[in-house]
Formats: C-alpha cells, sequence, structure tokens
C-alpha cells in the first residue's frame, strides 16, 4: 500500500515564454474553451478525468471538465465534482494560522519552545528556536514523513485528533533533524502537523472546525470536506493508482486512508471551483482586500524565502515575477494550483489519477490555461 503527501519538490517546474495578453471571454465560451484544451490533454496523456477552474480578481469564476468518475464506468464528472487536493491542503491551513496571527493569538516567530512545552522532554536542542513561519515554509528541518515506511515506524497514537496532532509533534521532535532548522528547505509534512498543533492550542479549536468556519464557510467553498470524496458511497470520482502496468481504480472505502494526525498536510477535497474561489480571496488580499488575510499577511505569505512562502511555493513563471504554486498528492488523485500576482488570474487544476501521466496532464493544463488567460497590468 503506498502512502505519500506530497508536492513537486521543485514546486512547479514549467517555463513559458510569449505570454500575451488574453482577450476575456463570455464565461459559457469560456468553459468551453477551458474543456477543449483539456479534452486534447486528456487524450494525449490518457488520464481519467481533468478538471480546471480559472478566477479573477472580480470573482469571476469558468470551469472544463472532461472524463469519467471511474475508469470502466459510464459516470462523467462534472465541474462541481469533488476532487481531493492532497497537499494542496497546505497552504489552507498556513491560512487558518494566518487569521489567528492577524488576530494576535499566535506570532510569526513563536517558537516551538514556547508554544509546545509538552514537547519539552523529547525535543532535540536543534529545534527550539524553530518558529511557526520556519514550519510553514519548510525550514523546520523535520523529516519529511511523506512515505508508508516513515508512519510504519510510528506507534499507535490514540485520543481526538487533536491529542493525536500534539502526540505526533513530540514524537517528530525526538528524530534528528533531516537538515540544519532555520538554514534550509526541506519539505516536511510533520512541519505542517506541529504547526497545526500549535494553532490548535492556541485558539482552543480543533484544525477541522478551524478549517470550516475560517476558510470553508466565510468563503461558501459548500463542496468542501475531508478524506476521499467518494467514501461513504458518495457519486463522487475516484482516486486511480498503477498496479503493475495498469491504472486502476482506489476504492475510498478501502484500507488506504490517510491518518488524522496528517490531515492538515494533505486530506482536504473539494470541487475545482470552490478551490479556485480560495485561491482568489488570496489574489484579492494581495490586492488590498482584508476579507479573509490582512494585505500585509497575505504578502508575507506570499514572499519567497529560501525556497517557499509561508504556504506556498513562490516564483517567477513567464513574463511574470511573482506566481505562487503548490501541487498536492496523496497517490490517487493529483491537483495543482497558481496565482498570478500581477496577472489577475488563479488556476486550479485536478485529475482522479496521480500516475506518471496525470501529473504530465494537470501541468500541461496548467501552462496551457496560464498562457491563455493571464492577463498583463496596462503599462
Amino acid at each position: 500500500m503506498p502512502f505519500a503527501i506530497r508536492t513537486s519538490r521543485s514546486l512547479l517546474a514549467l517555463c513559458i515564454a510569449g505570454f500575451s495578453a488574453a482577450s476575456p471571454l463570455a464565461a459559457e465560451d469560456a468553459s468551453k474553451e477551458i474543456s477543449g484544451i483539456l479534452t486534447a490533454i486528456r487524450a494525449e496523456h490518457e488520464v481519467p478525468a481533468l478538471v480546471a477552474s480559472v478566477g479573477h480578481a472580480d470573482g469571476s469564476i469558468e470551469t472544463g471538465a472532461v472524463g469519467v468518475r471511474i475508469l470502466g464506468k459510464s459516470a462523467k464528472v462534472t465541474p462541481d465534482d469533488k476532487f481531493h487536493i492532497g497537499s494542496v491542503t497546505k497552504p489552507m491551513t498556513a491560512t487558518v494560522i494566518a487569521t489567528l496571527i492577524d488576530e494576535g493569538k499566535l506570532q510569526w516567530s513563536t517558537s516551538v519552545a514556547q508554544a509546545l512545552p509538552e514537547c519539552s522532554s523529547t525535543m532535540r536542542p536543534e529545534y527550539k528556536e524553530v518558529t511557526v513561519a520556519d514550519l510553514l515554509a519548510h525550514e523546520g528541518g523535520l523529516p519529511p514523513f511523506d512515505e508508508e515506511k516513515d508512519l510504519k515506524a510510528i506507534p499507535s497514537l490514540a485520543g481526538s485528533p487533536t491529542a493525536q496532532r500534539l502526540a505526533f509533534s513530540c514524537l517528530a521532535f525526538s528524530r534528528p533533524p533531516v537538515v540544519k532548522p532555520k538554514q534550509e528547505f526541506k519539505y516536511s509534512n510533520a512541519g505542517f502537523t506541529v504547526a497545526t498543533a500549535i494553532a490548535e492550542k492556541a485558539s482552543g479549536i480543533s484544525w477541522e472546525e478551524l478549517v470550516r468556519t475560517r476558510i470553508f464557510a466565510p468563503l461558501g467553498l459548500t463542496t468542501a470536506g475531508f478524506g476521499w470524496p467518494a467514501k461513504g458511497g458518495a457519486p463522487q470520482p475516484w482516486g486511480h493508482w498503477k498496479q503493475l502496468w495498469r491504472v486502476v481504480p482506489q476504492d475510498p472505502d478501502g484500507k488506504y486512508q490517510l491518518p488524522v494526525f496528517l490531515a492538515p498536510a494533505g486530506d482536504v477535497h473539494m470541487s475545482m471551483p470552490d478551490l479556485a474561489r480560495f485561491l482568489v480571496a488570496h489574489l484579492q488580499a494581495l490586492h488590498g482586500d482584508a476579507r479573509l488575510v490582512k494585505p500585509e499577511t497575505a504578502h508575507l505569505m506570499h514572499t519567497r524565502r529560501i525556497k517557499s512562502g509561508l504556504g506556498w511555493g513562490v516564483q517567477p513563471l513567464g513574463d511574470f515575477d511573482a506566481v505562487s504554486v503548490y501541487q498536492g498528492s496523496a497517490d490517487t488523485f493529483i491537483t495543482i494550483v497558481a496565482i498570478v500576482h500581477d496577472g489577475d488570474l488563479v488556476i486550479a487544476v485536478s485529475a482522479n489519477s496521480a500516475t506518471k501521466e496525470a501529473d504530465a496532464a494537470t501541468k500541461q493544463a496548467l501552462k496551457q490555461l496560464l498562457v491563455r488567460y493571464a492577463r498583463k497590468p496596462e503599462g
């Protein structure tokens, strides 16, 4: 059984040249055009389904959807179908923490030693000065915990999800750093669990409730939830993975479920229009809107440090100096997103498969949609 909550280590390796300002289309025409782009990509890479949404700072969102929910079945995907977003959950967790910081309940500079004294007996001295910001930028030095073998070495954790996250954090602090904390980048699911444990303690509220009340409800993300989207028999897409040489559906009620203590690192599902609404809220914050987080908080989150911002990858792309990107997969779906700071564009793309072909398909879709819909500022 595989296990992973991953993002591309380079976050997004795309070279895009020759941007031109896109001419706006009516919503219906844009949705048809997006579906046409996806249809060609799906045929080239032979993935079960592709869904993509593009959005702009004015709140407009267009979506295309092609393919089937389950290979071998006839039910087609729709624009409002729910896809598992894997590590794209991390920007949501970072945003929840940012709202607590905006309220003064936490600080970016809060250290793990200050926030989690319960872990003092197991915490190696190298970690004591690691801060909330370091954790969200993958600069905490913690092991990645992104493979099944990493989890098999963890003793069974009991209690509520919040209790399990605290116990896991103390255990993670007992492991030697994999890179120098505060000095080097190393992608880590554990870092986001630790940051979540700090947020839960500071707020007295579980991560699940924090995400519901601070992200899902305020932004109207009615399709958002936790775990596999088709769990419990829901009529939603199944994930797919490769067994030997064949791509096969993954039973959403089967044995492969993500552990609850790592949920803040990668176990949310939602439709692509809802994911685009989350991205648009960040784009709006970067442009001065304080409804989700303060603009100065957004700018800090979307500023590159060693290799990452706070919960976001940030890099130049094509003619744009700053694009926030993230890719996520828990081995059965794959999702990729982008926010073009000065291009008035967000993109969310997902496939209900996590093969190499699906990875290539989602990246190709993002590239083509970015070239087509980015709006370069005048002057």
